[in-house]
């Protein structure tokens, strides 16, 4: 074995030989005890479910699917096919917040299009699989209590830094589910950038409620775990959710240095947590609370740390990452030692020209941008507009990037791959402009609201509802609607709220209708009241806009049109 370990599975056998007894990972539950796991018992119950594979015809380039709920056999069960150098990929099981129509024709469609050898699911998904999929050209249906009876456990297949180590699949916000291949390289690369970014060390541990399904969640913790030779911490998105304090309790009971989460957990956690569940507890040990996966907003930033500080949050220990899956995860990097850049520009201008013109703190039209930082090691950057031709600075277009930790390609789709990769840069889909070696994001280009010649960000509408009290933070939708006889989009608000009271709802409306055209130069053209948990959102947690938009006939009084 040598030295520098140059494929996840060496890393995983180094750790295992160099500190068996050592903690690799520990799941939490909301009804049971955690579950830990040392990287001699990981290594073991990888080798188990490789033997499972092995026996149901599973060989170097098969494709291994890993359907699973919050379990201790997540990674075991996704090593074990990188094991014989198969390619896992994670997919979410089946949630209340999933449309289980849509759910199950996805999943079809990607099987379809994978072929893969064997599906590792839990008995209730088998089942219905078993009932639903032809039996012939049908993959290996297995759950993973099958793993615990493999006594032959195979060595593992030969590797090369090259090879493919997983499938990340997207979320399908945009479209159909694409597969980014990533090599053992690739994966390795973006560990480098964002562990010298950060200065991570074996002494440092993880904790995060993101599924592993989710690049962030695989990549940047229970991945990188095993690089680092240290452990992480992981609670369910469901338990987080219904009570966020537990990741509070998590970080006083286990110390954890280093906690990941999306932009409106900020929000969420601050609003919805009570200073009575904080008692006792101590936040010091935590030195980076990074954000990543959407639009990361200054004031989430500030309520959070002005939340929180109180509870022992060092004040300096907020981070950002940028990336995508096509790079792995993360390629840019802010906080840490480089502080976490605020460019003040005009809302307006962003709006109507395309560009980041600075104006004064103080300005009535100043939206604060964060930097998603400058890039990290063995990756470069661009903006570029629709000819993919590079702009000048503070000129909002594409961005582009260069990187080692590049994808190999969507698997098995070159076309997509051809639209998105060319000459060795990545068209990520993403607008955002340049200040210096900072890179500023403003959204997405398939998002965009256009309203009379004016660039809605969904996100920025979204916001401004939120605000309101009664409102559920990350459960409203922004949507342009296509109208023929104006020319141009109507703005339609999608709003989640616990609240029945005609007179709150009436609130809420008059909110949105009042703020959106003061702040944002544009007049909404309906607003629709949602229950709790009505929103379709995809498996990464983004709301699905267009199935949304399908769906508006349900709403009481409501009525979709085309």
């Amino acid at each position: 074995m040598t030295a520098t370990p140059d494929t996840l599975i060496r890393h995983l056998q180094l750790q295992a030989q160099r500190r068996p007894d050592a903690l690799y990972s520990r799941y939490l539950f909301a009804d049971r005890a955690p579950v830990e796991t040392n990287y001699a018992q990981a290594l073991q119950r990888t080798r188990q479910f490789a033997a499972l594979y092995a026996k149901h015809g599973v060989t170097k380039g098969s494709v291994v699917l890993v359907i699973l709920d919050h379990h201790e056999d997540l990674m075991p069960a996704f090593l074990g096919a990188m094991w014989l150098g198969g390619i896992p990929a994670f997919l979410p099981s089946l949630t209340a917040k999933l449309d289980p129509e849509r759910y199950h024709k996805n999943l079809v469609d990607l099987m379809e299009s994978t072929e893969p050898r064997a599906i590792l699911c839990y008995p209730e998904l088998r089942d219905a699989l078993e009932r639903t999929l032809p039996a012939r050209g049908r993959p290996a249906l297995l759950v993973h209590g099958d793993a615990a009876a493999q006594a032959e456990h195979p060595e593992p297949a030969a590797h090369v830094t090259e090879d493919l180590a997983c499938i990340q699949y997207s979320s399908g916000s945009t479209g159909r589910q694409k597969g980014a291949a990533l090599s053992h390289r690739a994966v390795l690369a973006e560990m480098a950038g964002v562990g010298e970014f950060f200065g991570m060390s074996e002494r440092d541990s993880f904790l995060t409620w993101l599924p592993l399904y989710h690049d962030w969640g695989l990549v940047c913790v229970a991945l990188h775990a095993i690089v680092l030779g240290t452990s992480y911490t992981l609670l369910s998105p469901m338990h987080w959710i219904a009570k966020p304090v537990v990741a509070w309790k998590a970080v006083h009971q286990y110390r954890p240095t280093i906690y990941y989460h999306p932009n409106f957990a900020y929000n969420y956690m601050a609003q919805r947590i009570q200073a009575s569940e904080m008692e006792g507890i101590d936040l010091s040990s935590v030195r980076l609370v990074c954000n990543g996966a959407e639009p990361c907003f200054y004031d989430s930033h500030k309520m959070f740390l002005d939340r929180f500080v109180k509870w022992g949050l060092p004040k300096d220990c907020l981070g950002i990452v940028y990336g995508m899956a096509e790079v792995t995860n993360s390629v840019f990097g802010a906080g840490h030692e480089e502080p976490i850049a605020v460019d003040a520009i005009d809302r307006d201008r962003l709006q109507s020209e395309h560009r980041a013109v600075p104006v004064a703190e103080d300005a009535p039209n100043v939206l604060r941008m964060l930097g998603v930082g400058r890039s990290l090691r063995d990756t470069t950057w661009k903006i570029v507009d629709d000819q993919r031709q590079e702009l000048p600075e503070r000129q909002v277009g594409e961005v582009a990037i260069r990187s080692r930790a590049s994808f190999h390609g969507y698997y098995r789709n070159p076309e997509a791959t051809a639209r998105a990769f060319q000459d060795g840069w990545y068209f990520s889909g993403d607008l955002g402009y340049r200040v210096g070696e900072t890179l500023f994001v403003t959204g997405r280009k398939s998002d965009l609201i256009i309203i009379g010649g004016v660039n809605i960000y969904p996100h920025d509408v979204e916001n401004i509802a939120a605000e309101h009290s009664a409102v559920i933070a990350g459960r409203v939708a922004a949507i342009g609607v296509d109208d023929a006889a104006l020319g141009t989009q109507r703005l339609i608000v999608i709003v989640e709220s616990r609240a029945t009271d005609p007179d709150v709802l009436r609130e809420i409306e008059e909110h949105v209708r009042s703020q959106v055209p003061v702040r944002l130069g544009v007049n909404v053209d309906r607003v629709y009241h949602a229950p709790y948990r009505w929103l379709i959102k995809t498996s990464s947690g983004k709301i699905a806009r267009i199935p949304n938009f399908k769906r508006l006939g349900e709403l009481d009084g409501a009525r979709a049109e085309a």
